[in-house]
């Protein structure tokens, strides 16, 4: 009977361990961790970039600029952060956000426009504004950096406008 019980826990874990193992490649299949990014869908007056992820010491983060069509001083962002090990309700993005324009930091306001999730997932849509941000122009750089997630100083994420 033990035998039996143990070989059916083992099955479990397999499969658990197989589904979990197909969802990540999904998700990496996605993009490309650090990569800068130009790959779009355009909506109204909105482009949406495909999503870059992070993956580093067991903590994911994702983030994906829905850049307005004309230079603005407000930008969009959608942040997840997703992991099994930590938990993530008490980070803060103010504060824990910085925005590089051609690798030089720019003074920015963060408003959480949404927040979801609980424990080890976290989602939000922030607006970011700065005046600086009606300087962009086509081939600029715009990075946007999460610190202090987890175990990393910061998570980078890069753009061509």
């Amino acid at each position: 009977m033990k035998t039996k019980v143990i070989i059916g826990v083992l099955v479990l874990l397999l499969v658990g361990g197989i589904y979990g193992g197909v969802d990540a490649a999904k998700k990496a299949k996605v993009s490309t961790t650090n990569a800068a990014s130009s790959n779009t869908s355009e909506t109204s007056n909105q482009k949406i970039t495909d999503p870059i992820i992070d993956d580093k010491e067991g903590l994911q983060v994702i983030v994906q600029w829905m850049k307005q069509e004309n230079p603005s001083q407000e930008q969009i962002f959608s942040i997840t952060l997703d992991n099994h090990a930590v938990d993530v309700d008490e980070f803060q993005f103010e504060g824990n956000i910085t925005v590089l324009l051609d690798d030089k930091e720019v003074p920015i306001q963060i408003e959480e426009l949404e927040r979801e999730g609980s424990g080890h997932h976290l989602s939000a849509e922030l607006k970011i504004t700065s005046p600086e941000f009606t300087e962009i122009s086509p081939g600029s750089n715009f990075t946007l950096n999460v610190k202090n997630v987890y175990d990393t100083p910061a998570r980078s994420f890069t753009w061509k406008y």
